[in-house]
């Protein structure tokens, strides 16, 4: 999805309708039709992604019988979005973005749902769900910002070593 790209790259009000429609091969008069305005797209763009990690967490939990291992599958399952940058950088928009009051009953509503599904499918107690959200914030911000390829080069990793002057 176009939007997804443009704001996950720009966020919010730094996004250019005009790039997403032109990216999306419509005209931006039309764009607005679907949508409505720029915060309405912007959350279509949010809900796609966590509609995704929702059918992520959904079919992991479902494939694994034993609900003691569910939290488990549910984790090795998202590692499979941390190729989706995008994806991952319109959701850390979509955080910061909650401070808008319309905005963040969206985003709420959302990040609530999706833990109490994982909550719910997994039976995890409250330092395992900690832990699990935790974790699964980590490597969110870590794909976002590319961690992985910087960790591969070696000035990164002797500045990051080196002791505090």
């Amino acid at each position: 999805m176009a939007a997804i790209a443009e704001f996950a790259a720009k966020g919010l009000h730094g996004a250019s309708t005009e790039a997403i429609a032109r990216e999306a091969g419509i005209s931006h008069p039309y764009l607005f039709k679907l949508f409505g305005g720029k915060r309405d797209l912007f959350l279509a763009a949010f809900n796609r992604v966590c509609d995704h990690i929702q059918t992520v967490f959904q079919r992991a939990a479902e494939a694994h019988p034993a609900r003691e291992g569910r939290l488990w599958a549910m984790g090795k399952a998202y590692e499979g979005l941390l190729e989706r940058r995008n994806e991952l950088r319109l959701l850390l928009h979509g955080f910061a973005a909650a401070g808008d009051p319309e905005l963040g009953l969206v985003v709420r509503g959302r990040y609530t749902g999706l833990y109490q599904y994982v909550r719910e499918a997994s039976g995890a107690t409250e330092t395992e769900m900690q832990a699990f959200w935790a974790h699964g914030m980590s490597m969110t911000i870590a794909a976002a910002i590319d961690l992985p390829s910087l960790a591969r080069e070696e000035a990164w990793i002797a500045g990051l070593l080196a002791p505090p002057a």
